[in-house]
């Protein structure tokens, strides 16, 4: 990946896992197709300019807090979906119990709020690696035809989370994603392409570096998990 304005270039590896990531966004998911999921990568570009999400008068992310008003949207997803979106991407800061119980009584299916997580995270990563190394974004692919599978696991537990996990025996963020296993699988194939401490990774930076710079970031982005 290079961009103009003396941006990085990506590693190859970095550059096919990522595009890999698009590719897989693109075919049909087990609760959204790939045209809905392609349109979640999209809501998600758009959301950071979303005049609505910019609003800082607004105190809470629910319908009835906005006399009326809506997010910029394509047309593509639903409102709700949309709200969910920009929720995550913009203001994952201020979710709450309250702002999922108002998206699943809208009419979102708890698995679909699953995959549109780890859509609307599997870009993030993508985006923001692009946008740190000062490169546009990869251009979205083209949709590829098909049907949700509907698939869901039965191999969950009510943890007092907002979802099912995944049974006991893994660290809770690998159980997080377990209610859909294809969008836990999308999401980790993503994560682990830019996941700095796998056994065979090969960057510049040595351990203490990239712990450094990862422990400013997060406290900069106020992630306390």
């Amino acid at each position: 990946m290079t961009g103009s304005g003396g941006a990085l270039a990506a590693g190859d590896t970095t550059a096919a896992a990522h595009r890999a990531t698009l590719q897989a966004i693109a075919e049909p998911g087990a609760w959204w197709s790939g045209e809905d999921r392609v349109a979640i990568v999209r809501a998600a570009r758009a959301a950071p300019s979303c005049a609505l999400c910019s609003d800082t008068d607004i105190a809470a992310r629910l319908e009835s807090d906005r006399a009326g008003r809506e997010h910029d949207n394509d047309g593509t997803l639903p409102p709700i979906a949309v709200e969910a979106v920009h929720g995550i991407r913009n203001d994952s800061g201020r979710l709450t119990r309250r702002w999922f119980d108002h998206v699943i009584d809208m009419g979102m299916l708890p698995e679909s709020y699953v995959e549109l997580v780890a859509v609307t995270a599997s870009s993030i990563i993508v985006d923001t690696f692009a946008k740190g190394i000062g490169a546009e974004p990869y251009p979205l692919p083209d949709a590829v035809p098909g049907e949700p599978s509907l698939e869901r696991s039965n191999d969950v537990v009510d943890a007092d989370a907002w979802l099912p996990l995944a049974r006991e025996g893994r660290a809770n963020i690998l159980r997080s994603l377990g209610l859909v296993p294809n969008a836990s699988k999308l999401f980790f194939q993503a994560f682990e392409s830019s996941y700095y401490m796998q056994p065979d990774s090969r960057f510049s930076l040595d351990r203490s570096q990239v712990e450094l710079v990862a422990a400013r970031v997060s406290a900069a982005n106020e992630c306390f998990y």
